[in-house]
């Protein structure tokens, strides 16, 4: 299969902020003429104000631009470049150059049979493995399922990015038309060149431990011992005097089977039973599952999030970025990078700037995990690692 040439025409985007959506979007609509922009997919992120007017907005642009298909979703912020939309109304808007071919709509899966039946689709078939950028309802229990579903090995696997998008009284999900309940977006082949990285967000204390006794997330024994004993003894003399303050600097860390990157899932810690040495995390933690306790803060933040970049230079080499998609949770942003737009130039400082949309999630998608705390970077390349 031959690689889908993006590089001859560019990566369309443009922002605007306001009171008015319809003049912020023919601001945005004037911008993307200017450059010519042109293609077969567009995104559009709006803050939570917005999200009932989705689907206006991309009939608008659709009639107006003439791209066919408009995928995107409601955040609690937006990344638009190096700038960064948290509490004001707001839209962040991008063309692919991307053609007909090289993109599969992704209607909204509400259920793991259905999204392994999309997965199994002659175009899947023929363009595995693809790569998903999808949305997901945070009320849909089922997500995880579908998400791994949609990678069926069946059929060659891909490679699933997105996350869950804002809660309102409206669709906060946009697939062609304003879409609820599940997980939508879009599939693209794997002729378009794409790279993607994963930044955790913290910094692991102490060593892996396997649980011994508990059941379902109540967790009595780590390694044979009191469970609460081992977690005293990873984070320290200091923070062991006053247990009162883990909470929201220490979580528990789940390894996600088969990483060779040593990638984890971060869950909270739920609660602490002194006398009876139990600790409760939020998540189904069984006896034989890995655990180990991490800390999270604007440090460890900012260390992790380097790290991704750096390596996600290292396996670009001299390859140009034309285009590129941000999630990242809504506990970063200014409290983990010290100011509003902080973390979108953190980008730009260490890959160069480039046309960048995405948005602020309930919980970010990459490979087949639903993960928490994270950022999840996709840049589309001129050419195939």
């Amino acid at each position: 299969m031959t690689v889908a040439d993006v590089s001859a025409s560019k990566f369309a985007h443009a922002h605007a902020s306001g009171d008015d959506w319809r003049r912020a979007l023919a601001a945005c609509g004037d911008a993307l003429s200017a450059q010519h922009a042109h293609g077969a997919l567009g995104l559009i992120y709006v803050t939570e104000p917005w999200a009932s007017h989705l689907g206006d907005m991309a009939a608008t642009l659709q009639s107006r631009l003439g791209v066919p298909y408009w995928v995107g979703g409601a955040g609690m912020g937006i990344f638009a470049g190096t700038t960064e939309y948290h509490r004001e109304p707001a839209m962040s808007v991008m063309v692919t150059p991307l053609r007909d071919e090289h993109v599969a709509p992704l209607d909204s899966v509400l259920d793991e049979a259905s999204a392994f039946n999309q997965a199994t689709t002659p175009w899947c078939r023929m363009n595995a493995p693809f790569l998903g950028l999808v949305h997901a309802d945070p009320r849909n229990a089922q997500t995880e399922a579908i998400v791994r579903a949609l990678m069926s090995d069946d059929v060659g696997g891909g490679f699933v990015v997105g996350g869950l998008t804002a809660v309102t009284s409206a669709p906060t999900q946009l697939a062609g038309s304003p879409v609820t309940g599940g997980v939508s977006g879009v599939l693209l082949a794997s002729s378009v060149p794409v790279a993607v990285t994963l930044s955790q967000g913290c910094t692991p204390i102490g060593g892996l431990h396997r649980v011994t006794a508990g059941r379902q997330g109540l967790i009595a024994e780590l390694d044979g011992r009191p469970a609460l004993d081992v977690l005293k003894e990873d984070v320290g003399e200091l923070l062991s005097r006053d247990l009162r303050k883990l909470g929201g600097y220490v979580h528990a860390a789940l390894p996600v089977s088969g990483s060779d990157m040593g990638d984890y899932t971060v869950r909270n810690l739920m609660g602490l039973d002194p006398a009876a040495g139990v600790i409760a995390v939020g998540a189904d933690v069984n006896p034989g599952d890995g655990l180990m306790f991490v800390r999270r803060d604007p440090a460890a933040a900012h260390k992790d999030f380097n790290r991704a970049l750096d390596d996600l230079k290292r396996r670009i080499g001299p390859r140009t970025i034309l285009g590129g998609h941000y999630v990242s949770c809504v506990a970063r942003g200014p409290q983990m990078f010290g100011s509003v737009g902080g973390e979108a130039a953190l980008i730009g400082e260490v890959l160069g700037e480039f046309p960048l949309t995405g948005f602020f999630a309930n919980g970010e998608i990459c490979g087949s995990r639903v993960y928490g705390y994270t950022g999840v970077l996709s840049v589309f390349l001129d050419r195939a690692l």
